[in-house]
């Protein structure tokens, strides 16, 4: 860890659901408290947070009323966001995000799940996080990885469109200092073979894939496992020592 960490608030809405390949980043800059929301109280004071990062999760932002700690969560993402912390959602954090932000989340027409590209745009190979981590890792306007989303985000009012793909039009976006990331960079074979051991979630994707392709979910998502983790691992680290330091130094 450096000598001056980030104070970072990272959410989980399951243990299933960890930073995965984010993780050794947030290890290196970070000093992370984590916030298992389903259990633990939304903090009252942000005043100790430099900056947030959402992670993922089976439920969805319109299941509210039969789990009370989704507006919870809504509410602090619009305090974090008005006070001007950084936050990174991803998948279900990324449309938490969107809520935050104003925006409007939807079931998708089909669900994506599986191993995918995603097509970066002029906006997305410019941004000062991405931009660069791509440029390293020699990737062009597109890259193969990880889905498992079930709704979807329209781009909130004011953000920039960073990455589709070819079933959902909003994979990344940054609003300001903030990114929503639809897409599991952070997910290699284990956290994949994890979250299909769990019976009701295997049968959601055996019910859209089918069993053979369920079957190879893990190994696909291993195979591409050599260029996400490494990535995630850069944005992660940009987003944290270029924008979250740069961002707590001048609040």
């Amino acid at each position: 860890m450096t000598q001056n960490p980030v104070r970072v608030l990272e959410i989980r809405h399951a243990e299933s659901e960890p930073p995965g390949a984010y993780g050794p980043a947030l290890d290196e800059i970070a000093d992370v408290t984590t916030l298992r929301i389903w259990r633990e109280p939304v903090p009252a004071d942000l005043g100790d947070v430099d900056a947030i990062i959402v992670l993922g999760g089976a439920m969805g932002v319109d299941d509210a009323e039969r789990i009370p700690w989704i507006s919870e969560e809504i509410a602090l993402l619009k305090r974090a966001v008005e006070a001007g912390i950084p936050v990174w959602g991803v998948c279900l954090g990324a449309q938490m995000l969107t809520k935050a932000l104003g925006g409007e989340v939807y079931t998708g027409p089909s669900p994506e799940l599986g191993v995918h590209p995603v097509s970066f745009t002029d906006a997305g190979l410019a941004d000062p996080v991405w931009g660069p981590a791509l440029d390293a890792a020699g990737q062009g306007h597109e890259m193969t990885t990880v889905h498992w989303h079930f709704d979807t985000c329209r781009l909130p009012a004011g953000a920039e469109l960073l990455a589709s793909s070819e079933q959902c039009n909003t994979q990344l976006y940054r609003k300001d200092n903030c990114y929503g990331v639809q897409f599991h960079l952070e997910a290699g074979a284990a956290l994949v073979s994890d979250w299909l051991s769990h019976p009701e979630s295997r049968a959601d994707v055996v019910e859209v894939l089918g069993e053979t392709a369920t079957r190879r979910f893990a190994d696909d998502a291993g195979a591409v496992e050599g260029a996400t983790a490494p990535l995630a691992h850069a944005v992660m680290g940009r987003w944290l020592a270029e924008v979250v330091a740069a961002d707590r130094d001048t609040r």
